[in-house]
């Protein structure tokens, strides 16, 4: 009996580890999970505007960015952009600066999102934290 005690005690500080880590991390916009995020919104937004700067074309789907250096920067850029939401505008400007008030990216799948908070990467390839009410609000806005 006194073993199963045992298993069940470290299994409780098992998860209590798990739980402080992940809110750490969440609180932490300097942890690696933040990070990340923040790291491959910018390198898919700078593959869009790189895409347009080659075809003069705007891309239409992710398939476009493979002519880009995207892949070289980062090969696991597939997998890393499915949680993303990109928004496949025909009518974005040529120079990032102008395209300043539009979100252009943002992260829509994983546990952060999950919990009220989204990363987004605006045109101008600024990356900012927001409130989940507040880009819904923004979206529609842009509609």
């Amino acid at each position: 009996m006194a073993g199963k005690w045992k298993w069940l005690a470290a299994g409780a500080v098992a998860v209590a580890a798990w739980v402080f880590s992940v809110t750490s991390d969440y609180f932490d916009r300097d942890s690696i999970p933040h990070i990340a995020m923040r790291d491959e919104l910018k390198l898919v937004g700078s593959a869009i505007y790189e895409y347009h700067s080659k075809t003069g074309n705007w891309p239409e789907k992710l398939d476009d960015l493979q002519s880009t250096s995207l892949p070289l920067k980062s090969p696991t850029w597939r997998q890393s952009a499915s949680p993303m939401r990109i928004l496949w505008r025909r009518d974005w400007r040529p120079e990032p600066k102008d395209n300043a008030g539009l979100v252009l990216i943002y992260y829509e799948g994983g546990l952060f999102s999950k919990l009220g908070r989204m990363w987004v990467c605006w045109g101008d390839l600024r990356t900012e934290y927001v409130l989940e009410s507040d880009l819904r609000s923004i979206l529609e806005k842009q509609k």
